[in-house]
Formats: structure tokens, C-alpha cells, sequence
């Protein structure tokens, strides 16, 4: 390979901040789809997690920080082009999908549960808000991923990775999402993988919302 140049022979340099972690150890994940979408942590201290959008001519959009909507471990990400088939009067815009998981604040009766979600972005019609969320995501859902035994229940709440299996670009309505899930105490032998259809998701983002307090930051 060869480093890009400038017109002057200068190597071009881009700022990796908010694009990949300062620590390799960080977990983070990266798409391109004709921008470079990121999951990953913003400062050194690996306490400011951040989904991005950057190299567009657009505006660069990020998460929220102040309301702490987000304290992932990133495992994966994914584009799918919901607006096809071309001439669709249903379309939708084109989603990125995050996968990772955290610390369910709606659980706040327990001490640190930790639960797998999957969140999305719109990839074109999110330009930010004009005066609140300026610069910011306001598509910005996530929804809990539920992985248990069929018979007794059994959690298996950490998500270690995901793979997503479309059929074809234009086929995007049967994706199927395959993560492999651990249980929260990492019992040994203890884990699973769960597919969840784009059914399944489509019902969970269009369902009912929880509100966060902006006073108590809970939920």
C-alpha cells in the first residue's frame, strides 16, 4: 500500500480522535459506508463513549455525552440499506446498527446489571437539530437484546459478538442478527448464540419508549 499525498507530495494526515480509541484495549467498531461510521471512546481516559459519523461532506454527528445515553462495550456494527429497492414508496432511510453492551440504568434496583443492546442511526436524513442536539444524532434508538434458555429463563446478558447475514442488499427484511452471548457471572462453558430476525428489531424500535430524567439521570 502507499500513503495518500497531497497535490504538494505532503502525506494527508487525519485526526483519529473519536475514530479509534486511544487505548487498543478499548472496544470499538468502525463501518464505512460512504462515510466512516465509529463506536469507540473520545478522550484518553476511555470514559466518554461516542458514536460518530466523520469524513462526509455533511456535518459530523456524535452521540449525546451530557445525558449518558451511552456506556458500551462495543462488539460490532452494520449498514443496511433499508431505503431499497429503488422507487419504494414504503423505503426507509438507510440505518447503521451498533451492537455492544452496558449497565442497564433501568435496572437501577440492581447494582450494575449488565444487558446487550442494539442501537441505529438514520445514515441520511440525520442532519442534527437546529437548536437543540445541534451536531448531535437525533435518530439515535437502542433497544435491549434478550438471550435466555427456552426452558428455565436463563440470562445470557453479555454480547460477545454479532454477525449479520442479509440475503441480498434489496432483500434487507430478511437480515437475521446472530450474537453469541456469555452470562453475567462468565460461568465456565456458560454461553449461547440467539438470532433475533429484522422483524424482531423493526418491532422493538417501533415499540413503546422509556423516558430518562434529566434531574436523576434515571429511567
Amino acid at each position: 500500500f502507499s500513503l495518500v499525498k497531497s497535490d504538494t507530495g505532503e502525506i494527508v494526515t487525519e485526526d483519529g480522535r473519536s475514530r479509534c480509541p486511544f487505548n487498543p484495549e478499548y472496544k470499538s467498531t468502525a463501518i464505512m459506508a460512504g462515510e466512516l461510521y465509529t463506536g469507540t471512546v473520545s478522550n484518553f481516559q476511555g470514559n466518554e463513549p461516542i458514536i460518530y459519523k466523520s469524513l462526509s461532506q455533511g456535518t459530523a454527528l456524535k452521540t449525546e455525552n451530557s445525558l449518558n445515553w451511552l456506556q458500551p462495550a462495543f462488539v460490532g456494527s452494520a449498514y443496511i440499506q433499508e431505503s431499497l429497492p429503488k422507487g419504494n414508496l414504503v423505503g426507509d432511510d438507510d440505518k447503521i446498527y451498533f451492537f455492544f453492551s452496558e449497565a442497564g440504568k433501568e435496572f437501577d434496583f440492581f447494582d450494575n446489571t449488565i444487558v446487550s443492546r442494539i442501537a441505529r442511526v438514520c445514515k441520511q436524513g440525520d442532519v442534527g437539530g437546529e437548536r437543540v442536539l445541534q451536531k448531535k444524532w437525533t435518530t439515535f434508538l437502542k433497544a435491549q437484546l434478550l438471550c435466555s434458555l427456552p426452558d428455565d429463563g436463563f440470562p445470557f446478558n453479555i454480547i460477545q459478538d454479532m454477525f449479520v447475514l442479509t440475503p441480498s442488499p434489496e432483500d434487507w427484511k430478511n437480515t437475521v442478527f446472530y450474537g453469541v452471548f456469555t452470562s453475567y457471572k462468565g460461568a465456565s462453558g456458560s454461553s449461547a448464540v440467539c438470532s433475533f430476525t429484522m422483524d424482531q428489531v423493526e418491532k422493538a424500535f417501533n415499540g413503546r419508549y422509556r423516558e430518562v430524567n434529566r434531574e436523576t439521570q434515571q429511567c
